[in-house]
Parts: C-alpha cells; sequence; structure tokens
C-alpha cells in the first residue's frame, strides 16, 4: 500500500507486488483461475503483532483486552524536535503494552481547579496510543472510533479516557497522544526550510494523522475495521476533527466525524501571512525562538534543539500569546491549505457523514479566568464583548443583555466559542454529499454547585464514555440511564454513520433550510433554530473581519 505521507510502499503491499511478479499470472497448474484466498482469522490474544513488532497487553476475565503505550512514531526528541513525525521504527521480541506511555510536554495545574491536573507524568518522548477491544479474533471487523483528548492544544493526553463500556457496545476505541503547545504547533522560516513543501508548523496535527495511519494498517490485528474508522473529540480534540476533516493529507483515513464543542471555523492565523487580527505564525514563531534563546544568543535550530524540555516548556509558559489558542493550528499551506472556514465552503473536506454539537453552558467554569483580565459584571461583561466581537459590540446588548452580567457572559463565551461554529460546521455539509447532525448537550452532571455550572464545557464527555462519576459527579440512576443512552447513541453513529436506530429517540438530518438538531437532556428530543439571532450576530462579525482582509489584500 503506498502510504501518501512517505511515498513508500509498505512491506505488505510490495510483498504482494514481488509475489506477483514472480508468480506471472492467477492461475493453478490446470489453467483454472484461482480465487484469492482470505487469511484465516487469528485469535486475539495478550500478544498482538503490529506493523513495527509485537506487543503485550492484559486481558481481564470479560474478554476486554487492552494494549497501552504502543507507540506510533519516532520519538520526536533531538534533530526531530519541531519535525514532521516519522513512523516507529521495528523492535525485536514482544514490547509491554500494558502501562500507559507519558503524556506529551504540558503545562501542570493548567485548567484551574476545575480542569487543571497535578499529577500529570510528561516526557517529549510522547506519541503514544492506546487500543481497547473486545474482540476474540481478527476477522471481528468492529467498527474503530479513534478518540483525539482536548485541552486547548495545550494539555491532555489520551490515556484518561477508559474504553471498559464504549467496548461493550461493540467497538474498538483507540485513545491518542500528539504533541502540545509549541512543542505541536511552532512554525518558524528556518522549520520551513527543511521542509521539501517549504512549510512548517501543525505538527501535532501531523502526529494525528500519523496515528490515524497507524490504525489503518495495525486495527485489524485489534479487531477493528480499517474501513470503518470514526474520528471523534472534545473541545481542541473537536477542533482537531474538524481539522483533519478539512486536512488533504488526512482523506481516507477516516469516514465518520463527531464534533463535541469545538471547530475551526473562525478567522485563522497564516504561516507567513500578517492580517488585521492576528501576526504570522512566522512572527509569532521568531519571537519565541528568541525568547527559547535569550537576548542575543544562538536562535539557530541546532542550537534550539539542543535546549532541554523543561526549558521549552518554561520559556512556552512565559508569555499568554504563546499559548494563546487561536496561535496554535494555522493555516500553513500543506496540512491546511487554506482556512477551513474555505476549504468547508468550497466543498473540499472529506465527505463523511457528521455528529457535531455543544453544550448550552459551556462558558460557566471559564469565567474565573476572564474576570481577572476584563473585570467584573457589566462593565467586564462589555469590556469582553469589544475585545471578542469588535465589529458588532454595539449591538451585543441586544442579544446578551448584561443586566444578569454573568448569564450573558456565559451565553456570549459559549455561542462564539463553540454554539456558533458548530452550526457553521452543520451548514457546511450542504456542500458534500453526507449527512450532518447536530446536537445540543443540557443534561447537568450532579456535582457540586451543579446550578451554577449546569451543562459545563466537557460535560458530555463521562456520558459518552460511560464514566458519569466524572468531575467529582455523584451519579443518580437517572444518570447512568442517560449516559447508556449516550454512549448507545455516539456507538450507533460509528457503526452505520447514522445516530438514529431502534428504540433511539428520532433525529432529524441538518438542513440550513430546517436548522433541525437533537436536544441531549433531560427534554431528550427533535427541535429547531438554535440561537439563530446569537449565532447570525457572530457570524455578521466574522464576515466583517473577513471583509476587511479582503478589501486590505486589494
Amino acid at each position: 500500500m503506498l502510504n501518501p505521507a512517505t511515498g513508500r510502499v509498505s512491506g505488505l503491499s510490495l510483498g504482494v507486488v514481488l509475489l506477483l511478479c514472480a508468480c506471472g499470472d492467477n492461475k493453478s497448474d490446470s489453467g483454472q483461475a484461482l480465487t484469492p484466498q482470505e487469511p484465516a482469522p487469528i485469535a486475539i490474544t495478550t500478544e498482538v503483532p503490529t506493523t513495527s513488532g509485537k506487543v503485550r497487553g492484559v486481558v481481564d476475565d470479560e474478554g476486554l483486552k487492552q494494549y497501552h503505550g504502543i507507540p506510533y512514531a519516532v520519538p520526536p526528541v533531538g534533530d526531530l524536535r519541531w519535525a514532521p513525525p516519522v513512523a516507529a521504527s521495528t523492535w525485536d521480541g514482544v514490547r509491554d503494552a500494558s502501562q500507559a506511555g507519558p503524556a506529551c510536554m504540558q503545562p501542570v495545574g493548567q485548567g484551574g481547579s476545575f480542569y487543571g491536573r497535578s499529577d500529570v507524568s510528561m516526557s517529549e518522548d510522547c506519541l503514544f496510543l492506546n487500543v481497547w477491544t473486545r474482540a476474540s479474533s481478527t476477522d471481528a471487523n468492529l467498527p474503530v472510533m479513534v478518540w483525539v483528548h482536548g485541552g486547548g492544544l495545550v494539555t491532555g493526553s489520551g490515556d484518561t479516557y477508559p474504553g471498559d463500556t464504549i467496548t461493550q457496545k461493540g467497538v474498538v476505541l483507540v485513545t491518542i497522544n500528539y504533541r502540545l503547545g509549541r512543542f505541536g504547533f511552532h512554525a518558524h522560516a528556518d522549520l520551513s526550510d527543511e521542509h521539501p513543501k517549504g512549510v512548517s508548523g501543525n505538527q501535532g496535527l501531523r502526529d494525528q494523522i500519523l496515528a490515524l495511519e497507524w490504525v489503518r494498517d495495525n486495527i485489524a490485528q485489534f479487531g477493528g475495521d480499517p474501513d470503518n474508522v470514526t474520528i471523534f473529540g472534545e473541545s481542541a480534540g473537536s477542533l482537531s476533527i474538524s481539522l483533519l476533516q478539512a486536512s488533504p493529507l488526512a482523506n481516507g483515513l477516516f469516514h465518520r466525524v463527531i464534533g463535541q464543542s469545538g471547530g475551526a471555523f473562525q478567522p485563522m492565523r497564516f504561516r507567513d501571512r500578517e492580517t488585521s487580527y492576528a501576526s504570522s505564525a512566522y512572527s509569532l514563531g521568531a519571537s519565541f525562538a528568541n525568547a527559547l534563546a535569550g537576548a542575543g544568543a544562538d536562535t539557530s535550530l541546532a542550537n534550539l534543539r539542543k535546549l532541554s524540555e523543561k526549558h521549552v516548556l518554561e520559556t512556552f509558559q512565559s508569555n499568554p500569546e504563546f499559548s494563546n489558542y487561536d496561535s496554535l493550528a494555522i493555516v500553513d499551506g500543506d496540512v491546511i491549505p487554506a482556512e477551513v472556514s474555505q476549504i468547508f465552503a468550497e466543498g473540499k473536506q472529506a465527505d463523511v457523514p457528521v455528529m457535531i454539537g455543544s453544550n448550552a453552558d459551556e462558558g460557566s467554569t471559564f469565567l474565573p479566568f476572564f474576570e481577572p483580565i476584563f473585570g467584573e459584571g457589566a462593565d467586564g461583561f462589555r469590556a469582553y464583548a469589544q475585545a471578542t466581537l469588535p465589529e458588532v459590540a454595539d449591538d451585543v446588548d441586544t442579544f446578551y443583555p448584561p443586566a444578569s452580567a454573568r448569564d450573558a457572559w456565559v451565553d456570549l463565551f459559549s455561542d462564539v466559542l463553540f454554539t456558533h461554529p458548530m452550526r457553521v460546521w452543520a451548514r457546511s455539509m450542504a456542500n458534500v454529499e453526507s449527512d450532518a447532525y447536530l446536537y445540543w448537550f443540557t443534561w447537568a452532571p450532579p456535582i457540586p454547585e451543579q446550578e451554577k455550572y449546569g451543562a459545563f464545557h466537557a460535560a458530555e464527555i463521562g456520558y459518552v464514555f460511560g464514566v458519569p462519576e466524572m468531575f467529582g459527579a455523584t451519579p443518580t440512576e437517572e444518570d447512568h440511564k442517560f449516559s447508556d443512552l449516550m454512549t448507545t447513541v455516539w456507538t450507533q453513529f460509528a457503526k452505520t454513520g447514522n445516530p438514529n436506530g431502534p428504540g433511539l429517540p428520532e433525529w432529524p438530518v441538518y438542513s440550513e433550510n430546517t436548522e433541525g438538531y437533537m436536544e441531549l437532556g433531560e427534554d431528550t428530543g427533535s427541535k429547531a433554530e438554535l440561537r439563530i439571532e446569537q449565532t447570525d450576530l457572530i457570524e455578521r462579525a466574522w464576515a466583517q473581519r473577513r471583509d476587511r482582509e479582503i478589501a486590505i489584500g486589494e
């Protein structure tokens, strides 16, 4: 098989080519054409072969098999720091896969008391993935779900998401790590000089693509179907999913898409072009390189690659601009050849079914981060609105009455970052053949101060994975029932590309004419026209921002 990333023929396909050349034709001694034989199914045990070598996982009494810390790439260290990932080398013997590998380098405690972690084992050598399966043999052909974790492209790891429950629904789960922060999203002219296409940045997205290539080449050994792969993720993971759907380098590596609260449909930063709203990624990359080296020091790649991973992380944390969410994934001209919104508007995204949505109270957990910056109350809200949507700031009060500043702030943050991008994503699927399904998650997990936080950012994850205890919740019987519904819907979509099925609520296909969506919560059911006036306001602001860029370009 030709690997589009490397241009090389894989060992299996090369062997087939040599075999065909040696045989001359596919006939028996009697001259009759032979029927190709399917390989005999192999029982899946503790030890499983991969393209790099055998791995030894763990199997429990109920048949759940786990294989953790499988490297899908060469360690991205030394001369490979900031370089595109290279497929994992082969090893002899059997590699222990009973424990997850370290997380990628990230700030500890990022996300405050609600999302932050202090127990992160991390390393620059972090490109590992984890497989959970209940398949008994290699001919099971179970649908595959590949989870891309969130964390602002700055924190997180794949091993924190368990596959115990979701695999009970008849799927194979894969969770992955990818490079984060400036380890994974660093563009610089010197890096581009190294690349045959003259580009740099988006290393973390290239990691995700290489992980999907690993799934394509190996997942059948774990009972998964490489021709039925669903990619799904939340927050920055969902943003990544939209980027993967837009990327020509990822096309063909997945067959369904689930996006949970995040999509890259905002005006984006460019690798080598300044805009009225953002400097170029090159400019920011040069600032980062100067900060790494120190005043007047050598900023060559050779020198910067010698610096310790700890120093790179500390420098990354030294300036908020280096970790700005919108400055990480960029239009680099290769992985992402144009703005995601443009790619989707032209119907150039991967033509696969999508199930996407967001939560009702996404902003409730973020307010403590913004009040120290913008101030509290109505004045703080208006300052935030001016900074976020300057093009329509005078009209914001009409749709987000500041009399209840906290509610207005939560709603505006939620709509700008999540509600509107997911609507754009759904609407843009009209440009291809595949269907889109939009949801609105309104279930409030039973955590402390439940009424304050509501259906907060990431609240749905525990229900999707069958772990409603997530975030310290104390789930009731109703929470467990609702979690079973969520897991069933997610896996039903992974199996068929459609969330509808026996015993499930009837979910309409999204269309721009009807604006239909599914509410998932205490009032689960089909609804229409989700926050249309508010998202229209955001669309007007973004359109003016893009029009201004066109005018500047002229």
